[in-house]
C-alpha cells in the first residue's frame, strides 16, 4: 500500500500495529487520513479481514465518510466492517443479544423528549409534586448517575435526606418503566453492553474474538461507560488504537473525562505514543493565537501545532454596543467577505457559546435576506408532527411503548380526554398490563360509550398494522398509515400556515423513509426507527447549501470553515459561568475557545458587547473575555467601533441568493399529476388562482383529496397514469 502521501509521523502512526497506540492528533493534522489509511493497511498489508475491525467515531457522518474512504483506498467491499458511533455499535450488539437481559429485540430507543415524558409519568405515579421534582432536573440527575455508572441500587445506598431519597426512587421506577415499555434511553445504550459482558462472559469472549483490532476516534471525549466498553473488548488482545486531542476535550458536562486519554498508558499498558503536530488547515497566525490561549492550561500533554501555510491575517477583535450592534457588525463582516470579498456564504460560520445567542443574529440575517442554516435548533425528527408519526410507527413495532401510546391515542383528535387516559394508566398498573393491552377488554374500563368506540378503533388500527408490517417496506407502511388516519386533511382543515408547514414536514419524513429504503433495501421499519433515534443535527446538515452556518462551538467540533466568527466573548458568557471558576471548568472553557479558533482556515473574527440584555431585563455592563487578553498583541487588530456605523444598507445580495417567493405550477382542470403520498391522480376542479388555488384531485383507488397548490408538491404528468 502506498503511504508516500503521508508525513513521517502520520506514516509511523499507520505502520505501528502491535499493542496499544495513542495518537495525539491536533486540530487539522489529518487524523481522518491517518485512521482510514491505518484501517486499509490492516486489511491489505497485515491481512486482517474487514469484519474483524471495529472503528468507533463520534458522529454517523464521520462513520460514513470513514467507510467510504477505506473502500476507495482498498477498492473492495468493506461493508462487513463495523464502523459507527458508540451508540450505533452498541445498538447493533443489543439487537442480537438483549434477550439475555430480559428485553425483546424489538426495543425502542427513547430520545430526550421521550425520556423526559417517562420521568414525568413516574413522578406522577409516585404522587410527587413536579414543582419540587422537576422532570427535566430529575432526568439530568438520572443521566449523570448513568454516566458515572451508578445504578439505582447504588444510589439508594448512598442517599442523604428526603430529596436524595425521592430522586433515587424516581430513578429506580424510571428504569423499571423503561423495561416495561421495552425501551432504552441513550445512556442505557452504553450501559447495557457492559451489563451483558459482565453477566454473560461467553458473549464478551465472542466479541473480543470478533473485534481483533479496535480503533477509537475523539478518545478525549469518552465517558466512563465508553471507556469500560473499549477496555472490555480489547482487554485480551490489547490491539487498540485511540486518536484524540486533550486540548479539544469539551464534553465534561455529559460525563467525558479528559484523563481517559492522558492516562491511556496506565490503563492499557505501555503504549506507543505518536504526536501529529503539523496542521494543514489554518494560517500561522491562527495557530499562534490558539496555542497562546490553550497553553495556559496545566492539565494537558505537551505539544504545539505548526504549519507550512502562510502567516495570514491578524485576528479581528470587535467591540459592540450591545447584542443588536453585534448582530449588525456580523452582517457587515458577511457583506465585506461575500459581496466585496472572495468568499461565498457557505464559507462563513457564526459560532456562539449558548444556543440562546443565535436569536438576535438570526433575526438580523432573516431581515436582510442572508441565506443561513442553523444547527442545533429544533431537530427535524424532534418536531411535534414528525414525532407524532414516528410514535405510531414505534407502537406498531413495540406494543408495550407507553410513551408513544400516550402521544397518539388522541392524535388526530378522537375525543379521548385526559381523564380516560388516566383511567387506562390506572387499570394497566393494577393489572400489570400494557396500555394497548387494556384496550383489548374495554368492557372493564369505566369510560363513556363514545370513548370506548374511539379506543376500540384506535386499537384495531394499531393491530391492523402490527399484523402486516413485517411483510411491507417502511415506505408502504407509513404511506398507508397516513392515509388511514387522514393526517393531511387534519392539517389542511385547520387552514393555517403553521398547520400546512406541519404537513410539509410529514411529507419530508416520508421522503426520508423513501431515501432510507432506497439505500437499505434489506432493512425495514425497525432499522429506520433505530437510525432516526441516533441521528444528530450534524448528520442531517447539508454542506452543499450555499448559506451561512450558525451553531454552538460544541456542534462545530471536527468541522472547518474559511472564515469563523465567534460572538459573545464576555466574562460570564464565554467563558460561561461565574467569575470564580474551578480550575477544571476554566480549563475546559479555554479548550472550547481553542476549538472555536482552530475551525478557521483563513480568517477569525471575535466580537463582544460592552452591554448585554440577560434574562429579559435591562442591558447590563459586561467585561471583555479573559481569552482576548491571552491573545498575543502582535497577532490581533482591535476594532473599537461602537461609535462607528455598524452596517451599511448598501448590502446588495447576489441574485442567486435573493429571497424568492414560493411559486407553483399553474394547474388546470383535467391535468394529470403525481403526489408523493397519494400516487398519480387527475385534477377534477380548480378553485382560485396561483399558489392559493384549491385543487380537487381524484387519485388511484378512488381517493379524493382537496389540496392547496402551494403546499401540494405535485408533479405534472404528460399522460394519464392513475
Amino acid at each position: 500500500m502506498n503511504l508516500e502521501e503521508l508525513n513521517p509521523q502520520q506514516r509511523k502512526a499507520v505502520e505501528i500495529t502491535g499493542g496499544p497506540i495513542l495518537i495525539f492528533a491536533g486540530a487539522g493534522s489529518g487524523k481522518t487520513r491517518v485512521l482510514t489509511h491505518k484501517i486499509a493497511y490492516l486489511v491489505k498489508d497485515v491481512g486482517l479481514p474487514p469484519d474483524n475491525i471495529l472503528a468507533v467515531t463520534f458522529t454517523n457522518k464521520a462513520a460514513d465518510e470513514m467507510k467510504q474512504r477505506v473502500q476507495e483506498l482498498l477498492n473492495m467491499d468493506v461493508s462487513s466492517m463495523s464502523v459507527g458511533t458508540f451508540h450505533s455499535i452498541s445498538a447493533r450488539i443489543l439487537r442480537r443479544e438483549i434477550q439475555l437481559l430480559g428485553y425483546s429485540n424489538d426495543f425502542v430507543i427513547y430520545d430526550q423528549d421521550d425520556s423526559r415524558a417517562l420521568v414525568k409519568m413516574v413522578i406522577k405515579d409516585l404522587n410527587l409534586d413536579e414543582k419540587s421534582f422537576v422532570p427535566k432536573a430529575m432526568q439530568a440527575h438520572i443521566s449523570k448517575a448513568k454516566n458515572q455508572m451508578i445504578s439505582p441500587e447504588l444510589m439508594a445506598n448512598t442517599v442523604e435526606g428526603f430529596l436524595d431519597e425521592k430522586t433515587s426512587e424516581i430513578y429506580s421506577q424510571y428504569q423499571k418503566a423503561l423495561k416495561t415499555n421495552n425501551a432504552l434511553d441513550f445512556d442505557d445504550l452504553l450501559l447495557k453492553p457492559i451489563e451483558l459482558f459482565n453477566e454473560h462472559p461467553g458473549r464478551l469472549d465472542f466479541y473480543q474474538n470478533k473485534y481483533q483490532y479496535v480503533l477509537v476516534d475523539e478518545y478525549q471525549d469518552t465517558n466512563k461507560p465508553q471507556f469500560e466498553f473499549i477496555q472490555a473488548l480489547s482487554r485480551e488482545h490489547r490491539d487498540v488504537c485511540v486518536v484524540g486531542d486533550d486540548d479539544q476535550s469539551i464534553y465534561s458536562w455529559r460525563g467525558a473525562d479528559v484523563n481517559n486519554i492522558l492516562n491511556f498508558s496506565d490503563t492499557f499498558g505501555e503504549a506507543h505514543i505518536i504526536k501529529l503536530e503539523q496542521n494543514y488547515r489554518s494560517t500561522k497566525t491562527i495557530l499562534e493565537c490558539a496555542w497562546s490561549v490553550v497553553s495556559k492550561n496545566t492539565t494537558r500533554a505537551e505539544k504545539k501545532l505548526w504549519t507550512d501555510n502562510k502567516q495570514g491575517d491578524k485576528l479581528s477583535v470587535i467591540e459592540c454596543r450591545d447584542e443588536r450592534d453585534e448582530s449588525w457588525k456580523i452582517l457587515k463582516i458577511i457583506q465585506d467577505e461575500t459581496v466585496h470579498g472572495s468568499f461565498g456564504f457557505d464559507d462563513l460560520v457564526i459560532l456562539y457559546r449558548t444556543n440562546a445567542q443565535s436569536r438576535v443574529v438570526e433575526d438580523a440575517l432573516r431581515r436582510e435576506g442572508v441565506p443561513y442554516e442553523i444547527i442545533g435548533g429544533i431537530k427535524f425528527y424532534a418536531r411535534k408532527e414528525v414525532k407524532d408519526v414516528l410514535a405510531y410507527l414505534r407502537l406498531i413495532i413495540n406494543p408495550t411503548d407507553g410513551v408513544s401510546f400516550d402521544r397518539i391515542v388522541n392524535f388526530p383528535v378522537r375525543g379521548i380526554g385526559k381523564t380516560s387516559i388516566e383511567k387506562i394508566h390506572a387499570y394497566a398498573k393494577e393489572n400489570d398490563l400494557s396500555y394497548l393491552q387494556v384496550l383489548e377488554d374495554l368492557g372493564k374500563l369505566s369510560v363513556g360509550a363514545k370513548q370506548k368506540k374511539s379506543l376500540h378503533a384506535f386499537n384495531q388500527l394499531i393491530h391492523k398494522f402490527r399484523n402486516s408490517y413485517k411483510g411491507q417496506n417502511a415506505v408502504d407502511i407509513t404511506r398507508d398509515l397516513l392515509l388511514d388516519i387522514d393526517l393531511q386533511n387534519y392539517y389542511e382543515n385547520q387552514n393555517t400556515q403553521e398547520a400546512l408547514e406541519r404537513w410539509n414536514n410529514v411529507e419530508e419524513l416520508l421522503n426520508s423513509i423513501t431515501d432510507f429504503q432506497d439505500n437499505r433495501e434489506e432493512s425495514g421499519l425497525r432499522e429506520f426507527l433505530e437510525e432516526v433515534s441516533l441521528l444528530t443535527d450534524i448528520d442531517r446538515w447539508n454542506t452543499s447549501d450555499k448559506a451561512v452556518t450558525l451553531m454552538t462551538i460544541h456542534s462545530a467540533k471536527g468541522l472547518e470553515f474559511p472564515v469563523v466568527m465567534v460572538a459573545g466573548l464576555e466574562e460570564g458568557l464565554f467563558p460561561l459561568g461565574p467569575q470564580s471558576f474551578e480550575v477544571e471548568e476554566l480549563e475546559e472553557e479555554r479548550r472550547l475557545f481553542y476549538v472555536a479558533v482552530t475551525r478557521a482556515k483563513k480568517k477569525v473574527y471575535l466580537s463582544y458587547a460592552i452591554t448585554r440584555r440577560r434574562f429579559g431585563g435591562a442591558p447590563i455592563p459586561t467585561t471583555q473575555s479573559r481569552f482576548i487578553s491571552e491573545l498575543p498583541e502582535e497577532f490581533i487588530q482591535e476594532e473599537g467601533g461602537h461609535q462607528k456605523q455598524a452596517y451599511t444598507k448598501s448590502f446588495t445580495r447576489p441574485s442567486s441568493f435573493q429571497k424568492k417567493s414560493p411559486s407553483s405550477a399553474k394547474f388546470q382542470k383535467g391535468d394529470h399529476v403525481a403526489h408523493k403520498l397519494f400516487g398519480n391522480g387527475k385534477i377534477l376542479d380548480v378553485e382560485g388562482e396561483g399558489d392559493s388555488a384549491k385543487l380537487t384531485i381524484i387519485f388511484s383507488g378512488n381517493v379524493r383529496k382537496k389540496l392547496i397548490a402551494k403546499y401540494a408538491n405535485l408533479s405534472p404528468l404528460k399522460t394519464s397514469a392513475y
